[in-house]
């Protein structure tokens, strides 16, 4: 299937297909993340483009915290809504049908956010602002080729199933970033985990719930990310 996208003006027939494979789907509820190369290659000099604009443009905050080993981490919240650009993602088909072949077409967009990265981030899942018993899927877009040496993301396959005795082990083991030595014997970043490699315009969608971090990272590293959510009960 072919669709238009209209990213930067500028109309394109040729998008990729709108809907994930059955192995893709299989792929991320079995293992709770799925990276899709390419999906925006054509339109990252536009992506960049607004991200830095957005940068420049609004007053980041500034994070400091235990998870990120107390390094830098730069915050601009509700990101997309700072550019008519990344907010038009939000009905591009290429989001749409992804999202919609993990939640259903019913799906509730969420909060997006923006970050300069000039820090590690230790084991953890994102829980906050969405309560557990609700499914919640975001779409991570890196601007910067990412591999084990410099920061890419790093998941705990699995964890997804976050009711799982193996997950809440987990979540309760690496809760404490300073004490993973001592309690395993090896440093956070030699735990066993898949990293996800990426260059600029591949997308990482990823369950909330799996655990997941980054190490080696070099400084400034760019990222935003949109988020979803399946709607309320009726």
């Amino acid at each position: 299937m072919s669709a238009r996208s209209d990213l930067d003006g500028v109309e394109r027939s040729e998008v990729p297909p709108v809907r994930l494979t059955d192995q893709q789907k299989a792929f991320f509820d079995t293992f709770g993340f799925l990276r899709l190369p390419g999906l925006f290659a054509d339109d990252i000099e536009v992506l960049t483009r607004e991200f830095e604009k957005v940068f420049e443009q609004q007053a980041p905050w500034e994070s400091r915290e235990a998870l990120h080993f107390n390094d830098r981490r730069l915050i601009v919240p509700g990101f997309i809504d700072h550019s008519p650009i990344l907010h038009g993602l939000l009905a591009d088909p290429r989001v749409v049908g992804t999202v919609s072949s993990l939640i259903g077409d019913e799906y509730v967009d969420g909060e997006s956010d923006g970050s300069l990265f000039y820090c590690d981030t230790s084991w953890h899942p994102d829980t906050f602002g969405s309560p557990l018993e609700r499914y919640h899927v975001k779409l991570s877009f890196y601007l910067d080729p990412l591999h084990g040496a410099n920061g890419a993301i790093r998941m705990l396959p699995g964890t997804n199933f976050h009711h799982t005795p193996y997950a809440e082990l987990l979540r309760d083991k690496l809760s404490d970033p300073a004490a993973i030595e001592d309690t395993f014997g090896v440093a956070p970043d030699e735990l066993p985990s898949w990293t996800l490699e990426s260059e600029p315009g591949d997308v990482v969608a990823w369950n909330f719930r799996t655990i997941h971090a980054s190490f080696n990272g070099d400084e400034r590293r760019r990222l935003f990310s949109l988020n979803f959510k399946e709607p309320l009960p009726a």
